[in-house]
């Protein structure tokens, strides 16, 4: 059969996402007897757009982290999103076009929750194309 003539990587990416997250590569065992290698990531902030520097910064703590498991370690990588704070709040705004004392706090803060969820699961399905290593 042979190599295909042309790589098509987003095929191949997907299948190995898929793989890694149905086996568990990356999840953290609480449990285990080996010893804990443990990454505290600073959260990006929702801010509405990841760029070059996340991936950047994001990409040398992955090294980092795959090195540990080859080295035989359990790795703590956790990653969190940064939702409490102004650049959400800025978000909310350029968003909906108005600033926040136009609406009632309930609402803004409705917004904000919502804006919230909505980015961080952006941003978990980027760092996952991205094929980075954290739980």
């Amino acid at each position: 059969m042979g190599l295909a003539r042309k790589y098509h990587h987003q095929q191949v990416e997907e299948k190995l996402n898929a793989l890694w997250a149905e086996r568990g590569t990356y999840r953290f065992d609480a449990k285990s007897e080996r010893e804990v290698y443990t990454i505290d990531t600073p959260p990006p902030t929702i801010s509405g757009h990841l760029h070059m520097g996340h991936v950047y910064s994001y990409s040398h703590i992955d090294f980092v982290a795959r090195f540990q498991r080859m080295a035989g370690k359990e790795v703590f990588y956790p990653m969190g999103f940064d939702d409490n704070g102004l650049p959400t709040e800025l978000l909310v705004e350029r968003e909906l076009g108005q600033r926040a004392e136009a609406l009632s706090a309930e609402e803004f803060k409705r917004h904000c929750l919502e804006t919230g969820e909505r980015v961080a699961a952006e941003y978990r399905a980027m760092w996952q194309a991205l094929g980075l290593s954290v739980d």
